[in-house]
């Protein structure tokens, strides 16, 4: 998520390239180039394709690094769309078109680029142009799919996703694979939002904090079976490793232990809703103010 082309190119090369000996300095380099000299270029043998940087270097995967580059041109947060970022390109298409440009260009064929977009930014008939100009732009650009959001930019988190325009997209456009995003809560509304739809597929988005399960009972429906509900055990496995993942990321902060616990809090909140006794997990989980809050409420209501 950004506004200058060439930085999201040297960004999209950083992600697929973790693990890889260049360092932040030359990335920063990277991205103060115009996008033109970012670009990736097909060489190598029988067809396949490599990116061969500005340095002479190829900016393949690594193991380590991200396997597809996702480009965010549908959050609607105030704080980033001031920053023209998200969902504001939905106002401006044309500079959306050429962060998309970039980013494809940087990238070896092999590394698909996708699209996150809400069905417009408000609801009148031009921001609905603009939508289809950059829907259709993304596609022509050498985009895998296009995930939309049922909501306008503007609508933020209120009111209903509207699923008639994606559904609509998809009469439209029966070739192309189509994503969908917006109210889907639960596994059931995938499948309903795919039967009412024809989308290729779902995102979900909101509906999987606190409950990654959401994409194991998918995998049941799909192959005939009653979706699973966590066990006591799987549930206390899943927030002790989202904890451990928290520290790793919250390490430079003067107490990681204690922030992630006071932060973890949420997700506690959240992971609550399976749980047998869903009240008091909550009320347990809200008033965590430290590490040993934590392992209590842990130790409480998901012992093994």
């Amino acid at each position: 998520m950004g506004s200058d082309p060439a930085e999201m190119a040297a960004a999209a090369i950083k992600m697929i390239e973790q693990g890889k000996q260049r360092s932040n300095k030359e990335y920063r380099k990277l991205a103060e180039q115009e996008p033109s000299a970012i670009r990736h270029q097909p060489s190598g043998e029988e067809g396949e394709s490599h990116g061969l940087m500005a340095d002479g270097r190829s900016p393949m995967a690594s193991p380590l690094g991200f396997a597809a580059i996702d480009i965010n041109l549908a959050c609607p947060v105030k704080k980033i769309s001031k920053k023209s970022r998200g969902g504001h390109w939905l106002r401006e298409p044309e500079g959306a078109i050429e962060i998309l440009k970039a980013v494809r260009e940087a990238v070896p064929a092999s590394v698909p680029v996708t699209v996150k977009m809400r069905r417009s930014f408000d609801d009148t008939e031009e921001m609905r142009q603009n939508f289809l100009y950059l829907f259709d732009a993304a596609y022509d650009l050498g985009c895998a799919w296009v995930v939309v959001h049922g909501r306008t930019v503007e609508q933020k988190y209120v009111g209903p996703s509207r699923w008639d325009p994606l559904k609509a997209l998809v009469d439209r456009n029966p070739e192309r694979i189509i994503m969908g995003s917006g109210d889907v809560w639960d596994v059931n509304q995938i499948f309903r939002m795919i039967a009412y739809t024809g989308l290729s597929g779902v995102s979900v988005a909101r509906g999987c904090i606190g409950n990654p399960w959401i994409f194991r009972q998918a995998r049941d429906l799909l192959e005939g079976r009653e979706p699973r509900d966590p066990t006591i055990e799987e549930q206390r496995a899943v927030l002790e490793q989202h904890f451990e993942l928290a520290l790793a990321v919250n390490k430079n902060f003067r107490d990681p232990e204690l922030h992630t616990a006071k932060n973890m809090r949420k997700f506690g909140i959240k992971f609550a809703a399976h749980h047998p006794q869903a009240q008091e997990v909550k009320k347990s989980f809200i008033y965590v103010k430290s590490l040993d809050d934590w392992r209590v409420a842990l130790d409480e209501w998901y012992a093994c």
